[in-house]
């Protein structure tokens, strides 16, 4: 059994997990888990660090989190900042301002973020929702994937329901440069979407039903039901679009 070290009260000290070991939930400046921690209860902090595996049953609340290893939490996620290098799963719904990292976040309920600069794999089960969206690696999203920008490239098969968003834009990796060992670019990787909706939109190797923009740029390897545009249109002549309307 690990030790486990508390300085100053529990409602404003710090929480130490080395080793193994269960502690309860409550309210800590700092907490900072190496090796293998299970926190029953809510757990509200400044700042989390996690290296190793921690299972968490409760709602976490917290300034700065960063994850290497494997954290899966049973409740809600509220946080400043979470950096992710390892595989995160929360039950529920996540508010995160910051979000980046390389690992997987799966949230099963629904996410929204200030900020996303991902590279890695993120799942939701219902909504994604940011203000600047740039990911490189692969998407889940069982609801709408909305951002006032996306900037995605593609590594590997990717789905959404609907997307939405000011200035889309969806290319295919290069197959030249992996950015690491466990997500390479396929040379099938693509985007299967419902809806597509924005004011200027490019988008490479996506199928998608309907394509509703200002601007719309269809690149290579996509294979699109209609497109709805105002003002402009251009497809590429490895695309396929079964029907085009100006709006």
């Amino acid at each position: 059994m690990g030790a486990i070290m508390r300085k100053s009260s529990a409602a404003n000290g710090n929480l130490r997990i080395t080793g193994s070991s269960t502690v309860g939930g409550g309210h800590f400046d700092k907490v900072k888990v190496v090796g293998e921690a299970i926190i029953e209860g809510d757990l509200t902090c400044t700042s989390l660090s996690c290296i190793g595996t921690m299972e968490m049953a409760g709602r976490l609340q917290g300034g700065r989190l960063g994850i290497v290893g494997t954290c899966a939490i049973t409740g809600s996620v509220q946080a400043e900042s979470l950096k992710n290098s390892g595989t995160v799963t929360i039950s529920e719904d996540a508010v995160v301002h910051k979000l980046t990292g390389s690992g997987l976040l799966e949230v099963k309920g629904q996410l929204a973020a200030k900020e996303v600069n991902v590279k890695g794999h993120i799942a939701t089960a219902g909504d994604f929702e940011a203000d600047r969206l740039r990911l490189r690696g692969m998407f889940d999203v069982g609801g709408l994937l909305n951002a006032g920008t996306l900037d995605i490239k593609l590594y590997q098969t990717c789905k959404a329901n609907e997307i939405g968003g000011e200035r889309i834009e969806i290319r295919k990796a290069s197959l030249l440069h992996p950015f690491s060992l466990f997500f390479r670019p396929l040379a099938s990787a693509k985007l299967t979407v419902g809806i597509i909706e924005g004011d200027d939109i490019y988008v490479e190797h996506t199928h998608a039903d309907v394509i509703r923009g200002t601007k719309v740029h269809i690149g290579p390897g996509c294979k699109i039901g209609v497109v709805e545009y105002k003002e402009e249109l251009t497809v590429n002549k490895d695309a396929d679009v079964a029907n085009k309307r100006q709006v």
